[in-house]
């Protein structure tokens, strides 16, 4: 972490702080958070940047704490988004062109979203986790039993914490995050059907057609229409276009000329995770969240001006 002020994050030794540590030190994934004011910032965002806080990297004057309890059940759902939508939309991943809002690895990303749907689990601050090294040391706790046994989370939080030095294991990624979205969406057990998910995602979706939450439930629409049949995966991909249909449109940009292209609902072919189909419709969904970025990062930071994370992830050509 850097504190800085604004007139000084143009310098050229902080703009390129980032870029040099990760060339002279590659065996760690290092980010670079130049921080000018933090009083409205809030969620995992200011969560995560208060337990940095006081180990700067450089310092040049204090800043205000932020509050590092400034977060709720709704902001772990929200994260939980923010990761389904940084691994799948990843260029690696998407087939789209390279982003500068992601690490350069996907499998990266990939780990990450398996210990946040672990973490995530764990609602209350009285369960006192954290970050992720938290999650290992609950492995064995029954909450996390219907998502992952405790062998396969020791595993992934050393392949983060090594990361290119451990082999990851093959896991059924979709079962994961239905499993793990459970607690976000109000459900008691562990065993829910396709009609009881479709019922509840469109219940929560009729409730506000702002951007936000509409992006949200949308993308696990189409995230859980991947591990089914294709009768179970016209379902969601009807519900996907129906929610999109009622967003309000008045801050869209960047996706305002192509929505129809999800609204319309006129794929024929079979979606999984790895065939074109899905990368062509991902095209389109990145453009959205282009949108969705600009009034998320204005909700969690608080600051006025949003800078366009997606300048240079665009579509790739041909």
């Amino acid at each position: 972490m850097v504190h800085t002020t604004l007139e000084y994050q143009n310098d050229p030794w902080l703009k390129n702080l980032e870029s040099y540590l990760k060339q002279h030190h590659p065996q760690f994934n290092s980010t670079v958070a130049l921080v000018s004011d933090l009083s409205n910032a809030s969620g995992f965002f200011s969560r995560d940047i208060r337990l940095a806080q006081n180990f700067p990297v450089y310092e040049s004057f204090r800043v205000e704490p932020v509050n590092r309890d400034a977060f709720d059940k709704t902001q772990m759902f929200n994260v939980m988004v923010h990761q389904i939508s940084n691994t799948f939309l990843h260029p690696q991943w998407s087939g789209l062109s390279k982003g500068a809002y992601f690490r350069p690895e996907v499998r990266y990303h990939y780990i990450k979203l398996i210990l946040e749907c672990l973490r995530t689990q764990f609602r209350s601050a009285e369960d006192g986790v954290i970050g992720y090294y938290s999650v290992y040391h609950k492995r064995h706790d029954p909450r996390l039993a219907h998502i992952l046994d405790p062998e396969t989370i020791a595993t992934l939080t050393e392949a983060r914490e090594l990361f290119g030095t451990v082999e990851i294991p093959e896991l059924d990624i979709i079962r994961i995050l239905k499993s793990s979205m459970l607690v976000h969406l109000g459900f008691e057990g562990t065993e829910v059907s396709t009609e009881e998910m479709l019922e509840r995602l469109n219940q929560r979706s009729l409730e506000s057609q702002h951007i936000l939450p509409s992006y949200r439930y949308a993308l696990l629409c189409l995230m859980f229409s991947l591990g089914e049949e294709r009768e179970g995966q016209q379902a969601y991909l009807q519900l996907f276009s129906t929610i999109l249909r009622r967003m309000d449109t008045t801050h869209l940009i960047a996706v305002k000329d192509d929505l129809h292209i999800l609204t319309d609902n006129t794929w024929s072919e079979h979606l999984t995770l790895h065939n074109d189909a899905f990368r062509e419709l991902l095209k389109t969904v990145i453009l959205l969240r282009r949108d969705y970025v600009r009034q998320w990062r204005r909700q969690v930071t608080g600051e006025d001006k949003i800078p366009d994370l997606y300048n240079d992830l665009l579509p790739a050509k041909g």
